[in-house]
């Protein structure tokens, strides 16, 4: 019989790969949650072509250190939006969560203001 319950908390993936790969992918993670784009490049299996494909589409020079991922945008990186959201609380002495709840809010309204519309003309 086969037991469809993962046996570990870590992906399938770390069972073929060498020891140390977790910590690896780990540290990979917080890099690109905390937008250090040279730690991830060297954390990558292979660097310079990393490096080539960020470079690639960069609009113009100094855009390689912007706290966003070119995925989904400034507007759209969710990543962006919870570091946002963090330096909103802090500034606001509130906590993270009433932060959220306050920002929800906020752009509910505004979203209301303007006719409740998803799609509008540019």
């Amino acid at each position: 019989m086969i037991s469809l319950i993962p046996s570990s908390p870590l992906p399938s993936h770390f069972a073929k790969a060498p020891p140390g790969a977790q910590y690896l992918d780990y540290a990979l993670s917080k890099a690109r949650f905390e937008f250090r784009w040279e730690d991830q490049f060297n954390l990558s299996l292979d660097p310079i072509t990393a490096r080539s494909f960020r470079d690639e589409p960069l609009p113009q020079d100094g855009a390689e250190t912007a706290h966003f991922c070119w995925m989904c945008g400034p507007h759209f990186c969710s990543m962006k939006i919870s570091e946002d959201a963090r330096q909103y609380a802090a500034e606001q002495a509130i906590s993270e969560e009433e932060a959220i709840q306050k920002g929800m809010a906020e752009k509910s309204k505004k979203f209301a203001e303007v006719g409740a519309e998803v799609y509008v003309p540019a």
